[in-house]
């Protein structure tokens, strides 16, 4: 393995099948994280990807052949995975997904006891993958009965209806399972709660004949086009479960950061106070949205959430909600795992106490004219790149600034609501630009600004 090459971006390992992502490569990841962490079992599931039940069975047999405890969760989404971490108590999981990518990607997501691994523990297992040598073998009575197989699905579904549990009277809801494990577990919860459910994509198949894996508005206009037929609400998932989109009932796709201003509230009714966490890409409206006299918002790198969450909580603070742009996360009233389905869950038992509607309900949160846009750059010139964008726009902006973030790239703030965010991606050579403004006017002016800094990517 070329030791120059970083294999952990900001959600894991991912990567092309057969390039980054290899057999060779979970074998050696497995037997680095039984190095790791000797003591503790490890978990290991994976997604509906066509290569990901076979790259799964690569690292059971690895840790088994190690010597280690390990349980066998099967499909699953990404959720029930990080949920078991945490029943069992100091497990480590091992899940294979490349999440919302192309089928042809595939990756790993690791976890600790129901969070993601922080980039210290993904440093450390990085350099053990680096120096392995050759397979470790136990004795043979150090591998017997080693490996359990565990009914996770069936003990999230428990959970989950448990924990909320409300009837929704036979309303409508439309799910969009995205031909994924989400297929095993959404329509059957939502069914359970009390909802008359419709689905799509709810046939399990890793190549994704439906749709495209991620839940972007343009990857869901079947699901569009049937709410506003029918009048009803449509969930969308993605590939390993993590993500959730909504659709109202007028057939409108709703934006992600009112999805999560709205689920920032609701965390506000049981918890009364607290601080709420924001990855450094996340909309202004989600601040706007919340009392400041009783939440204290904190942004982190992207991808950092769960560090930042831990950090906060370890120090005696009360993390309400975290969010990255499309994923949520509910450190005290459930875990510190990214769960759409929670959240769809907690959004829809809100609307069907109030008797109200997500079109209603969304229009009480702010909207922001907003954009990311992406450029591919060559890896040798992207730091270049990047720091010649960093002093072109620390220029213009420095006469206009509220604030200033400059960690995990460079982010302006700016008195109306106005911000504008550059940096390098953590898993592809490209800069991102994301920038967003309360009216179209300050839009159109920090576009201009845009438009100065793509002359100097181009």
């Amino acid at each position: 393995m070329n030791t120059s090459t970083k294999l952990f971006g900001t959600a894991g390992i991912r990567g092309l099948l057969g390039k980054k992502v290899t057999a060779d490569l979970i074998i050696k990841l497995s037997q680095a994280v039984v190095k790791m962490f000797p003591d503790e079992g490890i978990i290991v599931g994976h997604d509906a990807r066509t290569s990901s039940e076979s790259l799964a069975q690569y690292a059971l047999a690895t840790i088994s052949i190690n010597g280690a405890q390990v349980y066998d969760v099967g499909l699953c989404t990404f959720p029930v995975m990080a949920y078991m971490s945490q029943k069992l108590e100091h497990k480590i999981g091992i899940y294979i997904t490349a999440s919302h990518n192309p089928p042809e990607y595939n990756g790993v997501k690791l976890l600790f006891t129901g969070r993601e691994f922080t980039e210290k523990e993904q440093e450390k297992l990085e350099q053990e993958i680096v120096l392995f040598d050759k397979i470790f073998h136990s004795n043979w009575d150090e591998i017997k009965n080693q490996r359990k197989i565990i009914d996770a699905n069936n003990q999230y579904f428990n959970a989950i209806v448990q924990k909320i549990n409300f009837k929704a009277d036979n309303r409508t809801l439309i799910v969009d399972c995205a031909n994924g494990p989400m297929s095993l577990l959404s329509p059957r919860i939502f069914s359970t709660l009390g909802f008359n459910v419709i689905t799509l994509n709810s046939n399990i198949d890793g190549c994704f004949p439906g749709r495209l894996a991620e839940p972007s508005e343009e990857n869901l206009s079947v699901l569009i086009n049937l709410c506003k037929e029918k009048g009803a609400i449509g969930i969308a998932h993605d590939g390993d479960g993590d993500r959730v989109s909504f659709i109202d009932e007028q057939g409108n796709f709703v934006e992600l950061s009112r999805i999560n201003a709205l689920l920032a509230q609701l965390s506000l009714t049981t918890n009364k106070s607290g601080i709420v966490v924001l990855s450094i890409d996340s909309s202004t409206c989600i601040d706007n949205s919340l009392d400041s006299s009783s939440v204290k918002v904190i942004r982190a790198p992207l991808g950092d959430l769960h560090t930042k969450s831990l950090e906060l909580i370890n120090n005696g603070e009360r993390v309400i909600f975290a969010a990255e742009p499309w994923k949520p996360i509910f450190p005290l009233d459930w875990g510190l795992w990214i769960d759409g389905l929670f959240g769809a869950v907690v959004i829809l038992k809100e609307l069907v106490e109030k008797n109200c509607s997500l079109y209603t309900k969304i229009k009480s949160i702010p909207s922001f004219f907003s954009e990311r846009r992406s450029y591919l750059v060559s890896e040798e010139n992207a730091n270049l790149i990047f720091n010649s964008l960093k002093n072109h726009l620390t220029t213009i902006c420095a006469p206009y600034k509220k604030n200033v973030l400059d960690f995990d790239g460079l982010r302006f703030d700016f008195e109306d609501g106005t911000w504008i965010l550059i940096r390098k991606s953590g898993t592809e050579p490209k800069i991102r630009i994301y920038f967003e403004a309360p009216t179209k006017e300050q839009f159109e002016w920090i576009s201009s600004i845009v438009e100065k800094l793509e002359k100097l990517i181009k």
